[in-house]
């Protein structure tokens, strides 16, 4: 009887043990799964364009940014419904711009092509969603990017430059179109390219899903400018890296 018993105890402590291993399996979260949202940085600066505080704390939030006022009215023309109007918030540019849409006194372009910008970019992160993984490397900016990023972020003077640049074959990586720049890093979200003829001030201004395919992208401004002139050039990207590891342009912004 005495070896009954002890089988007995001993199967069912080890049924036991069984159960309470398959319980905590079933408690556990995945290990090493990571966490994607949307997001945006130090360099996303629609919030100070406004000519009130609007609190984002979520990305819902992002709306109320749209429909807020601007600190300035802007005159433009060239827009969907006439040829000379004002803009005061980013729902109204959003919905009338063209892209021959500019601004109609030449001491605001520089406002103007800011807000553009934000705007976009404030719509682009309101509508992404959260990615399910990422191929993004961490601290992507610097100097290498001249070797990785796309040949469409180049430093280009005019639309038909950038076209010609585009349909070059030979042509695919950044530094194949500026070479020998020198690097300076302003901060973890902005950094600077540059020479003698000219400056690229490039700018991470959020992450997210872009394109609904799963992946994390992120969200790039380019601010250019001519040593001495008065050339100036304001773009966004959209760009993502893909299980090859290599940097594609998914859509891009002209202002």
């Amino acid at each position: 009887m005495w070896l009954y018993n002890y089988i007995y105890r001993k199967e069912a402590i080890a049924f036991l043990v069984l159960l309470a291993s398959i319980s905590g399996c079933s408690e556990k979260p995945p290990e090493n799964k990571l966490h994607y949202s949307v997001s945006w940085s130090s360099e996303y600066q629609m919030v100070e364009l406004l000519s009130k505080a609007v609190p984002i704390n979520e990305q819902k939030d992002l709306q109320g940014v749209l429909d807020a006022p601007w600190y300035a009215e802007i005159s433009v023309v060239n827009t969907k419904s006439s040829e000379n109007t004002s803009f005061a918030n980013c729902s109204g540019y959003l919905s009338e711009v063209t892209k021959k849409t500019h601004a109609l006194r030449d001491n605001e372009i520089n406002a103007f092509l800011e807000f553009a910008m934000m705007c976009r970019s404030t719509k682009l992160l309101l509508n992404a969603k959260s990615p399910e993984k990422s191929n993004i490397p961490n601290d992507f900016l610097n100097k290498s990017m001249l070797e990785n990023f796309p040949v469409e972020i180049a430093f280009q003077t005019s639309t038909r430059e950038a076209e010609k640049n585009a349909n070059d074959k030979s042509k695919k990586y950044w530094s194949d179109i500026n070479q020998n720049l020198q690097f300076e890093a302003i901060s973890k979200d902005r950094v600077k390219f540059f020479d003698d003829g000219g400056f690229q001030n490039i700018s991470l201004v959020g992450r997210g899903d872009f394109n609904s395919d799963g992946f994390e992208d992120v969200l790039i401004s380019s601010r250019d400018s001519v040593e001495g002139g008065s050339y100036f050039n304001f773009r966004i990207f959209i760009l993502s890296v893909n299980e090859k590891g290599e940097w594609q342009l998914i859509e891009e912004f002209r202002y």
